[in-house]
């Protein structure tokens, strides 16, 4: 197991626009607003969600997309480094007209319509991803000395 620990930060609440990436929108303010270590929250629709899903044998993601009309019933995330830089990793679950449901990993793709989101900015050392080689992903490391 690996620990970080952190000191409440602030929390902002962000209205993206519609139209926008969800990422690549999150992924911005985090860069221009300084964000290293956040947790998220976000609700809302979508016109399109671009997925992945993480196949654990052959340690690839396996990406697809839901063309249509979306409510966001369940958004979550977080903040941390990646290469140096602010990387936004978010999981959701979407419903259509039908309550059918779909979830996954989001991706860039995913276009707004309209989305709520909560982040809890964290104040200490940011945790930075590094390769993981039993999972293959991109996982925290260990705390910085």
């Amino acid at each position: 197991m690996i620990e970080h620990s952190f000191d409440p930060g602030p929390v902002r609440l962000l209205r993206l626009d519609t139209g926008s990436d969800l990422i690549s929108a999150l992924t911005d303010f985090a860069v221009e607003r300084g964000v290293r270590t956040a947790s998220l929250t976000f609700l809302g629709a979508v016109r399109r969600a671009a997925l992945r899903y993480y196949d654990q044998d052959a340690k690839g993601y396996r990406d697809f997309t839901i063309d249509a009309h979306l409510e966001v019933i369940s958004g979550t995330g977080n903040i941390s480094i990646l290469e140096g830089k602010p990387f936004v990793h978010a999981h959701a679950a979407f419903a259509d007209a039908d309550g059918k449901a779909y979830g996954g990993h989001v991706n860039v793709g995913t276009e707004v319509f309209a989305l709520e989101t909560t982040v809890f900015e964290l104040n200490g050392a940011a945790p930075v991803r590094q390769f993981d080689e039993t999972t293959g992903l991109m996982l925290w490391g260990p705390p910085s000395q």
